[in-house]
């Protein structure tokens, strides 16, 4: 079986393939220091020795830090009070602070401990490291985004404008004033080339900061390029800039770009590459989706997935590696960790991850759509690496697939791939086309935005058509579903039945099935004596304070501003909670956008500076380093309160760690209800408290009620969320993701390629001749392959129409047949052309109405008086549709309301399906639930009537005709009415719904069904029933026929296709010939 994600796959025995967009594992070389050029600074240096052993060389006392893991747990200072400008971390100097934070968190950079004496000099051995990619972001983004231009003769300098008067040195980020890797502190910032850099730090502490440029001497052109191509974080920064002037630059450099081989650039720059010789080892990757390698862990551990093979790419820059060195790599990662690996070159993954994934799609799935004016040339350039890489990782699952999988039955419970992830929203659709018969399945971790943000992407149609390769396409949750389902009804026109999104006659299932956690194994490392002992030091620490606790990246998504405006609101309310209140805030990474977080600290400046004496009160403590889990574990339990404040977020598992970590205390969590987890922890208002992070005041009143709570009322709300954790638990999650993948395959295997089922005489001659019964033969008239429906010019006329009957007398004739006629006419017009037809039923309106053969009167099978509300309203959405669509009709029969595009297609089809999206969505949206009212795309036209009218028609003359229930049965389950008018629907006739409808007698019940109709989704619902009845082996193998649409890629489940209604007539007229 094949799982996958983001670009990673999974293999079982019972096999499985995962993929995600990197591996579990990664790779890293050892190195001496002079080889730190290469070094990719976005990437962990790990040392030789444990973290464990590091820490336990330095001796604690001299650094004057007792009894402390965290630095907030240090005993307060009496330092004087600081003024408002003054750092967040109060009692230290800032520099002291930042030690202390590298000292008792993991450490992410060894040279930050520096400054702690002789004791650095024992990471001055060969390090971990990774290559840097050769293709830095300013290199990349020098094609979209504009070189900022000096002004009056000034450099081009991007100034910070914050209220801010925090120095730069409390940055969130960690950063210690340098941007260079190797830089120590306090030392002149100089590039890699040992040339000194720009240095941008706010120096003054007024509220207009400058940027101030160390070192006068330096020609700022060069300098800028030195840095631009050495020191990128993150690709095409708007602060990046490229300056052409290659004549300044001086000594061995690469030409702009880069070279095209990359052994070329070791010989002209003659530099040795390292990556030749170095000795590597694979190592555990703390990239990519940590809750989905955990899952999948503990589903092979457990025997869920009995083995499993991933697909993906490591972490790590290619592009420096030699080729036999890469070779060897794959080879093990092959043959000890079941990874297959993916090298994508750094250009491509620079432009796929970085930049269209970073910067494009990420923001678009949370509501935050790039607006730069340069963004859609970006959006475009970015875009062709996505797809390129996308194929990649599709080419490689699929050779794996081949090589281990080609073998197997399709079939196989455990034959799977399972895609995962944004990153890889091409690849379901990329392996389908190579590999139709594979059982594909796909989950989303993040969000999915409402179909009126989802459209702004210019690729929106490729990716919608790419994550509809698959098989089952799962989400966090319902409302995620139901944003999916509404942007593929708008934009490719899909339509929805009970068993998923049907689109060209594929069906897709689409489920909520939320990530969780494993409980368990949460439980024993909370047992762990790490946790015990900074369990006790918190305690002792805040004893006295109620404990809040926050841990987010500090981006804008995590509603870190409007956490901080309601917490100052919950304080000024009571100013006595500045002395009783603490607020834990721990930063995840790096802070990406300067000016917030400028924005953020002096906010934080201002609530601390609250406070009558700061060296017995801090309202706010910030951890810039995320900390260990153990002390990160040991803050959960002791915490009075969880806040998570995220603006957007796919689904938060943080809050379902503290709710077992809570299990002592039982604290109350408050929750964004813009997070996944609102959905399952909300209890029907008795578990999380739910804010709208937006709403700051609100959002205070409930930090100040969830801190007040009963204990009775914690108890009660924590036992809530907790049934709700424990049941949406990490293992579940696989089981029924894969169950999801295979019902969803299953589904699809009745149906084919319309193209490869051609519909022949001989085909239907043996379907009459094995009659043992009777047959109910139904066909549909309308004219598939015409611009219009119903009386339009472009279809067949009246008189044309009425030559079927004649053309069909011998099938008509032939007592053991019951032959009904379908379409989506009106009463009145099938009368009119079938008067002088003997022995034809009639079915009006796609099912609406029903006439028995040589009767007069017409049974109703729709409930008018549910109807006529909504359908007045649809009526006229559409009329006011159709004005602003030039050549389109709207057509108002006695049970259906459509939009007819017509000559609107032809003269402008991208409009013409734009509208014609709208009005599926909006009337799905409006009056599915409330109206009962369905709207689908027929012939180009917009079909609207109430929901499975045409199924429901079919279900009651199979059930007629078989004699599976009596007479009286069929009355009540049908509701049947004598349609005693011609009156529109939309007048409410009192009249027909009091008058029995009458039901001819059934001389011989049937045994064989046959049934020709399109391929659209109201006929596919009766071609899904029939097969269905035969399954269950209720009804003798059918005939089912569907006239071709011409799409190649359209499947049915339709046992045969006529190339068009005349050959499908045709065929059956001279079936004895």
């Amino acid at each position: 079986m094949f799982l996958k994600r983001d670009n990673t796959t999974l293999e079982k025995k019972k096999t499985s393939q995962l993929t995600s967009s990197f591996l579990p594992y990664t790779v890293k070389f050892e190195v001496n220091s002079t080889d730190e050029n290469l070094v990719d600074p976005e990437l962990e240096l790990e040392h030789n020795n444990s973290e464990l052993n590091f820490q336990n060389s330095l001796d604690s006392n001299s650094l004057g830090i007792i009894n402390s893991i965290l630095p907030s747990l240090s005993a307060g200072t009496s330092s004087p009070h600081p003024s408002n400008g003054s750092s967040p971390f109060v009692g230290k100097k800032d520099h002291e602070h930042e030690f202390q934070a590298e000292l008792f968190t993991k450490l992410k950079n060894h040279s930050s401990a520096s400054s702690s004496g002789d004791a650095i000099h024992e990471i001055q051995r060969p390090q971990l490291v990774q290559p840097r990619s050769r293709f830095s972001s300013p290199l990349v983004s020098s094609s979209v985004i504009e070189k900022r231009k000096s002004v009056d003769g000034m450099p081009g300098v991007k100034f910070t404008r914050s209220g801010s008067s925090s120095g730069r040195s409390g940055s969130m980020s960690g950063r210690s004033g340098s941007n260079s890797l190797f830089a120590e502190a306090g030392s002149k910032r100089v590039n890699l080339d040992g040339r000194p850099i720009l240095d941008f730090d706010h120096k003054n502490r007024s509220n207009s900061s400058v940027a101030i440029i160390e070192g006068d001497e330096l020609d700022y052109s060069r300098t800028l390029k030195n840095r631009a191509t050495s020191n990128s974080r993150e690709p095409f920064e708007e602060t990046a800039s490229v300056i052409d002037d290659e004549d300044e630059i001086t000594g061995k450099l690469a030409p702009y770009g880069g070279f095209s081989r990359k052994d070329l650039g070791d010989v002209v720059l003659g530099n040795e590459n390292i990556f030749q010789s170095a000795p590597w080892k694979i190592v555990r990757s703390e990239r990519g989706n940590g809750s989905l390698f955990n899952a999948v862990g503990l589903a092979v551990e457990k025997g869920v997935v009995d083995d499993c093979k991933w697909i993906g790419a490591m972490s790590l820059p290619s592009d420096l590696i030699p080729q036999n060195v890469l070779d060897d790599i794959a080879h093990h990662l092959s043959e000890d960790y079941n990874c297959e690996s993916v090298f994508i070159d750094d250009m491509t993954f620079q432009g796929h991850y970085k930049s269209f994934c970073k910067q494009i799609l990420w923001p678009t799935l949370h509501y935050q759509i790039p607006d730069d004016p340069k963004s859609k040339a970006f959006e475009e350039h970015s875009y062709h690496y996505y797809k390129q890489a996308n194929q990649l990782v599709a080419d490689k699952i699929v050779e794996t697939y081949m090589k281990e999988k080609n073998h197997l039955d399709p079939n196989h419970p455990d034959n799977v791939i399972w895609i995962h992830d944004y990153h890889l929203l091409l690849v379901p659709a990329m392996i389908r086309e190579k590999c139709p018969d594979a059982k594909i399945g796909f989950f989303l971790h993040v969000s999915f935005p409402s179909s009126e943000v989802f459209r702004c992407l210019a690729q929106r149609k490729p990716l919608l058509e790419g994550l509809l390769g698959a098989d089952c396409i799962g989400f966090q949750n319902e409302e995620y579903v139901r944003h999916f389902l509404q942007t593929c009804n708008r934009l490719l026109l899909t339509d929805l039945n009970e068993f998923g999104l049907i689109y060209r006659g594929k069906v897709t299932r689409v489920q909520a099935i939320p990530v969780g956690i494993d409980a368990d194994k949460l439980r024993n490392v909370l047992k762990k004596e790490e946790v015990s002992s900074w369990t006790k030091l918190i305690r002792d620490r805040w004893k006295d304070q109620l404990l809040i606790v926050s841990r987010d990246k500090p981006d804008k998504l995590r509603g870190i501003k409007q956490k901080l405006l309601a917490y100052e609101k919950y304080l000024q309310n009571d100013r006595k909670r500045l002395e009783t209140t603490v607020l834990v805030q721990i930063f995840i990474g790096e802070a990406k956008d300067d000016d917030y977080e400028a924005e953020v600290l002096q906010i934080i400046s201002r609530i601390n500076s609250m406070a009558d004496n700061l060296s017995a009160a801090q309202p706010v403590v910030i951890l810039q380093h995320d900390i260990d889990f153990d002390q990160y574990l040991a803050l959960q339990c002791e915490a009075d309160l969880f806040i998570v404040s995220s603006m957007r977020e796919g689904l938060n598992l943080t809050c379902h760690e503290f709710i077992i970590a809570t299990s002592r205390k039982k604290a109350p969590l408050v929750l964004s209800e813009f997070t996944g987890s609102s959905h399952l922890l909300d209890c029907e208002g008795k578990g999380a408290f739910l804010i709208n992070p937006w709403d700051v005041a609100s959002f205070g009143k409930t930090i100040g009620r969830a801190l007040q709570i009963s204990n009775d009322e914690k108890r009660e709300r924590w036992e809530n969320c907790h049934d709700v954790v424990l049941k949406h638990d990490s293992l579940d999650w696989v089981k029924l993701c894969l169950n999801t993948v295979r019902e969803g395959w299953q589904r699809n295997q009745d149906k084919t390629f319309a193209c490869n089922k051609p519909f022949s005489r001989e085909v239907f001659h043996k379907f009459v001749k094995d009659t043992q019964k009777r047959n109910l033969i139904i066909i549909n008239i309308d004219d598939f392959g015409g611009l219009g429906i119903n009386g339009s010019s472009e279809h067949k006329s009246s008189i044309e129409l009425s030559r079927i009957g004649t053309n069909l007398a011998n099938l008509l004739s032939d007592s053991n047949n019951y032959v009904f006629f379908a379409s989506i006419m009106r009463r009145s017009e099938l009368d009119l052309i079938f008067k002088n037809v003997p022995n034809v039923g009639l079915i009006a309106e796609f099912g609406g109405f029903i006439q028995f053969p040589d009767a007069a009167q017409w049974i109703s099978m729709v409930d008018k008086e549910k109807a006529v509300t909504g359908f007045n309203q649809v009526a006229r959405i559409f009329r006011t549709k159709s004005e602003g669509l030039s050549g389109s009709k709207v057509v108002i029969n006695d049970c259906t309301v459509r939009l007819a595009a017509q000559t609107a297609m032809s003269q402008d089809t991208r409009r013409s399906l734009d509208v014609m999206g709208e009005c599926v969505q909006l009337v799905n949206d409006s009056f599915g639930e409330t109206e009962g009212l369905h709207a689908t795309i027929v012939n180009d036209s917009v079909v609207v009537q109430q929901k499975n009218t045409s199924l429901h028609a079919f279900k009651f003359l199979y059930s007629y005709y078989t004699g599976t229930m009596s007479v009286g049965e069929v009355r009540q389950k049908f509701q049947l009415r004598r349609a005693e008018s011609q009156a529109d629907i939309f007048e409410a006739d009192e009249s027909a719904h009091t008058s029995e409808a009458r039901l001819p007698n059934v001389d011989e019940t049937i045994d064989h069904i046959c049934y020709a109709g399109g391929l659209n989704p109201i006929d596919e619902n009766i071609y899904d029933f029939i097969t269905s009845l035969e399954k269950k082996q209720l009804l003798r193998p059918g005939l089912t026929i569907a006239v071709w649409d011409g799409i190649k890629e359209t499947r049915t489940s339709a046992k045969y296709v006529a190339m068009g209604q005349n050959e499908l007539l045709s065929i059956i007229a001279d079936r004895e010939q």
